[in-house]
This record gives structure tokens, sequence and C-alpha cells, in this order.
């Protein structure tokens, strides 16, 4: 067989590198100078988006050219902006321009943080990250954790490993057999919690929703009775979810009576905080949290509230050797004496994605970069946003706030002055706001989102990004109102009584 000659087409030199790297750069920093310019959400239908998005896939290399009016095209005519200020849909971060320049990075050096021999130095910063992360919550010394891809997978893996440290039989090598097994979760918590246990093979029946009290948090006295039912009946009280943020309204539940609770019946004791969970930075958010730091694990999602590039959540755990034992396996392929190697932790062990990316990097220079106090004070500054809309709402004769503001999530509806108080006026209500939001999203000036609320319909703003100022809530407020008036002269004469 003759001697192979050098393929070096994929092997680009720093110079190209930078040619690419400069492009893609030059259209990020268009994006950043025009972001406000631009309307946080376009309204498009999903044909016209797939045939903008049909892109060649050439045999031979595009031209640089071609490459940048492509990404220009995707970046700036056909995107929405989660960096808007008048974006206030679900939860979703800005992106910090620092995580940015991470991700980079981190893209560049290509590290699998699913072993140590991969990625050394990635490892011990995602595990040092980790560490930290752990203390600002309050949990003990030797506490730590790893990314996740978001909050779905950080239940997921923690609800695993709840799951594996109480069952009474060894559930990993047997399943879960007969025995039955039951996971508590206020009723605005994430259906996230739902998927785990299906995918846990215990089913979503497994999930007890616990009703929630008149600002949306669970009631512990409903929790005791749940529990004490399934006891009766010879089911195992496996773990109780306290939600720090919930999606539709921001609540928190009562979390040091929760961990009461889980102490009393030996239950895992896991906290949601995907979104609330940056309120411990906050001086005066912080308090809401009381009793975070006495949980078994803790989700959390830089990638929300401190508004790191997607992804870059993570999961974080009271004693980590749970997770070791809830998921790590004997591979040939991968063993080695760490005695002899000097080998540290595979992160891959402690989670269910052998491969994973350098995540940590991003969460990291975005806290360096702009400091602590910095993130407090945007914390802060949210909250207080959120509840000068809800004050604005109350103020405005034909905007109506519904529920409290625990965190930077603040709902109304708009409500039309001259609306009879009869038996249609909430199903008419329903059907106006609902229609509501997606005329505001399609005027172009705010992206809100929406909740049911005890079976309501209403308008959700979460404050989120960096760039959301006072300006952006009386922009969404305006385009309720103007928008709100005209749908309902049009719809009130066409909609008939139920």
């Amino acid at each position: 067989m003759d001697r192979p000659l050098p393929v070096t087409d994929l092997d680009w030199s720093a110079d190209r590198a930078r040619e690419i790297g400069g492009a893609a750069i030059d259209v990020w920093a268009e994006l950043l100078e025009r972001i406000r310019e631009l309307p946080p959400g376009r309204g498009a239908r999903q044909r016209e988006v797939a045939a903008a998005m049909a892109w060649p896939v050439p045999d031979a290399p595009m031209p640089l050219e071609q490459l940048t009016e492509l990404l220009r095209s995707l970046v700036l005519e056909h995107s929405n902006y989660p960096g808007h200020g008048g974006f206030f849909g679900y939860i979703s971060g800005a992106g910090t321009i620092p995580g940015a320049a991470a991700d980079l990075v981190a893209a560049g050096l290509n590290a699998n943080t699913g072993g140590w021999v991969l990625s050394p130095a990635a490892t011990e910063l995602e595990l040092h990250l980790m560490r930290w992360l752990a203390g600002r919550f309050g949990l003990p010394a030797g506490s730590s954790g790893l990314m996740t891809t978001g909050g779905a997978m950080s239940n997921l893996t923690a609800l695993k490993a709840a799951r594996d440290a109480k069952a009474a039989g060894r559930v990993r090598e047997q399943g879960v057999g007969s025995e039955r097994m039951a996971f508590y979760v206020s009723e605005e918590a994430h259906a996230t919690n739902l998927e785990a246990a299906d995918m846990l093979g215990l089913g979503e029946q497994a999930v007890r929703g616990i009703p929630t009290d008149e600002r949306f948090a669970m009631r512990v006295d409903e929790l005791r009775r749940a529990i004490a039912g399934d006891v009766a009946e010879g089911i195992r009280p496996v773990a109780v979810v306290g939600t720090a943020g919930t999606t539709a309204i921001g609540a928190v539940d009562p979390l040091q009576q929760v961990a009461d609770v889980c102490a009393e019946h030996d239950a895992w004791f896991h906290v949601d905080a995907a979104y609330g969970g940056a309120a411990v930075l906050a001086p005066d958010l912080a308090p809401k949290l009381a009793g975070i730091g006495r949980a078994d694990s803790i989700g959390f999602d830089p990638h929300k509230w401190l508004n790191t590039p997607q992804s870059s959540a993570c999961l974080l755990v009271r004693d980590p050797a749970r997770l070791t034992a809830s998921f790590d396996i004997d591979a040939a392929y991968v063993r080695e004496d760490p005695e002899l190697s000097g080998l540290g932790i595979s992160i891959g062990a402690t989670g269910p994605a052998w491969s994973r990316s350098f995540m940590a990097l991003k969460v990291w220079m975005s806290l360096a970069a702009h400091g602590l106090d910095a993130y407090a004070r945007r914390i802060s500054h949210d909250a207080a946003l959120a509840r000068y809309l809800s004050a604005e709402a109350e103020r405005r004769p034909d905007l109506e706030p519904v529920g409290p503001v625990e965190l930077s999530i603040a709902c109304f509806r708009y409500v039309p002055p001259d609306l009879p108080v009869d038996e249609h006026r909430e199903a008419y209500l329903d059907h106006l706001n609902e229609r509501l939001m997606t005329a505001i999203r399609a005027d172009g000036r705010a992206f809100p989102s929406n909740a049911v609320l005890r079976g309501r319909y209403v308008l959700r703003a979460c404050v989120m990004s960096f760039r959301t100022e006072a300006d952006d809530i009386d922009r969404l407020l305006d385009a309720a109102s103007e928008v709100g008036r005209r749908l309902d002269q049009s719809l009130r004469p066409a909609v008939p009584a139920p």
C-alpha cells in the first residue's frame, strides 16, 4: 500500500481562522449596534422562515462573502431577540458579551468535559465553579455538582439521584419493579417534573400536584396531607420539589417548611431554582429564598437571570457521591487507575451525558468580567421594573394587574373600561387577551408571553434582559392599551354570548 499523502482541506491556518472569525464578529457587532432599533420579535410564519433558512450545502467551499451574507440574514432579518429591551417572553436571558467571547474560546479548544483526561483544565474550572455556586446557596463545604443543558436536565438528574438513593431495592440493576414511589411538586411547578417521572419509569401519575395559596406558593398543609395519604397506602415519598421562581408568576415556595417535611419523612429535597436562584446574589431578594441551603439538590440556570449564553445551567448537590452512585458505569474503554495516571473526576460519571461541552467558561467569564456587584444591582433593578409594571397596570384604567410580583415577573390583562359585569365577562376577557398577546407581538413594540392563573388567561412579562428599562415597560403597556382597544372594538360585537 502506498503511503497516504496529507489531506489538509479542513486544517485551516490561524490567518483563515481570523478571517472567518472576523466576519462572524462583524455580524455580531452589527446586531449589538442595531438591537434597540430591531423589533424584539417578528411574528413571522413558519413557512417564511423555513424557506429563508433552506440554505445550500455545497460540494465546493462556499465563498466567505456568501457565508457572511447568509449569517447576516439569519441574525438580522429572521430572528427574535431575547436580548432586546422589549423582550418579555418566557424566561430567556439576553446573553452576555463576555459569555459569547468565552464560547468562542471554548469552541476553539473543543474540550469534552465528560472525561478528565480529555479536559483537565475545563473540568477543574467547572468543578471549582460548582463548589463556589453551592456555597453561595448555603450548601455545606464538600457540595458540588455539574453543568447541564437546562432546568429539564437538572430536574431529571436530581430526581434520578433521589429515586436511586431512596428506593428500597437495587433500582439501578433491577428496575423499579413493584415498588410504588411518589414525587411532590406544587401545582405551579414546571412540567419537566412529570417528564422526569415518566423517563424514570414511575409514570406521570407518581407526581402529586400540591395546591397553592393566594401567592401561588405550595401549601405545606396540603403537602403533609398528600404524603400521609401515600404512606398509609404503602407508597414511598421519594422527593419533594420546591420551586424558587415559578414559570407563570415567579412564586417561591416556603422552602424552610418544605425542608422540615422532607426531614420528617426522609425524602429528598430538590429545589428548582432555574429562574429564581439568581436572587441569592441580590441582598434585597435573597431572603425570599430562605431555606434553600437545606436542599439535597438545587437546579439553577445561569442562562436565565444571569444572562449567560445558552446553554449554561447547573445542578448543585449536597453530597456529590449520590450522583456518582446514580450515574457511574464501569466501561473498560475508559477505565484507568487514577493513582497511576493522576487523573481527577470525570464529570461524565456524575450525570447522564458523556459528551459535554465546556459550558462553565461562559458562566465564570460573565461573572468575572461584570463582577458580582453589577449582577446584584441588575437583578434588583429587574425586580423593581416588574413592580413598576404592576403598579402602572393598576394606575391605568384599562389594565389590571393579576397576582403578586415576587421576583421579576408581572402579570396583567387588558380590561375594557366599559365592559359589562355579567356572567360572560371573564370568558370574553380570556378570549380578548389571548388574541391580544399575539397582536402585541405583531405590533413590534414588545414581546410578551402568557400565563393561565386560577383559570384566567393573562399577559405575562418577565423582566430579564439587561437592556430593559422603564421606557420598555411603558411601550409594552401602551401597546396593550392601544392594540387591546382596537381588538375589543372588532371582537365584542362578533363574539356571541356563551
